[in-house]
């Protein structure tokens, strides 16, 4: 048996280690051949702000399919936060992750995120700076599968106030992976004009368990196709409410948007076929991806 020289051994008993203490992926970087159980595992491993997972801002976007994100109110100035691929193959796989991610909803794990008083920091320009929130709490905000009005959510009714700092859990991260996949704003930490950051933690507010596993706990891949297509017919309703005015209105085309762009990724089949008033919010939606790309390719 040919014997390893002592100088390489040594190297690979060094990095061997350190992919061990990195919590290297069963099937190196290639997440797409991780089961949804390693990719839940990965989640303890989560060290940066998201889309959902936001002190600074409220950013809007879909992690499948790459397009940019909006920024929908917050801290001026702050870039958009950034998408990992672990976050990403989750959004990608759908309706094939959903259970997984609703099963783990009340998972306690910690993940390497803290979000609060004692570790925030905005950096911008190569420049650093320490913000400190004026108030904090934990809240149950939620976003039902059945759409109610005015508003999006449940009018809030847990408002309990924490000092320091708050690690996120592997739970929170299954919300708003769990918002990303079905097209519910599902926010796990967001910023709150002025000064504020708000927690929406199923695992601290066990009531946004239940209702994730009311909502989502027995939809598979058709249960989430007649959703999407469910929140179509409720924007074409309320495209027009004249009660309402303009505010409905965007509402409604956010909506058939949002449904739209999932609709095109996992059921391309079913989009290709729309008629009616769907085929006409689907031109409109065609129609301003185009104007936004052509925007961006000029800048």
């Amino acid at each position: 048996m040919r014997k390893m020289h002592p100088f390489r051994l040594s190297r690979w008993v060094v990095v061997l280690s350190v992919l061990i203490a990195a919590g290297a992926p069963a099937h190196g970087d290639d997440l797409s051949k991780a089961t949804v159980q390693e990719l839940i595992d990965q989640l303890t491993q989560v060290d940066a702000q998201t889309l959902g997972i936001d002190s600074f801002a409220i950013y809007s976007g879909f992690m499948a399919d790459d397009s940019p994100s909006s920024f929908e109110g917050g801290l001026l100035g702050v870039p958009p936060p950034r998408v990992s691929p672990l976050m990403r193959e989750f959004v990608r796989r759908g309706p094939q992750a959903l259970p997984a991610l609703v099963a783990h909803i009340g998972d306690p794990r910690p993940t390497k995120l803290e979000v609060g008083n004692t570790a925030e920091l905005i950096s911008q320009n190569k420049r650093k700076s320490t913000f400190l929130f004026m108030w904090m709490e934990f809240s149950d905000e939620y976003d039902p599968r059945v759409r109610e009005l005015p508003g999006r959510f449940h009018r809030p009714s847990v408002e309990k106030r924490f000092e320091g700092s708050y690690t996120v859990k592997v739970g929170d991260i299954c919300f708003a992976l769990i918002g990303q996949i079905v097209g519910r704003r599902l926010l796990a930490v967001r910023y709150q004009p002025t000064g504020g950051l708000v927690v929406n933690s199923p695992v601290e507010t066990p009531a946004l368990a239940e209702s994730v596993n009311a909502d989502w706990g027995t939809v598979d891949a058709d249960g989430l196709k007649s959703s999407l297509l469910a929140d179509l017919d409720w924007a074409d309703k309320h495209m027009a409410d004249s009660v309402q005015g303009e505010p409905m209105k965007y509402l409604a085309e956010d909506v058939a948007f949002s449904a739209l762009r999932r609709l095109r990724f996992y059921f391309p089949e079913t989009y290709k076929v729309l008629e009616g008033n769907a085929l006409e919010r689907k031109r409109e939606f065609e129609r301003e991806e185009a104007a936004e790309k052509s925007v961006s390719r000029s800048q």
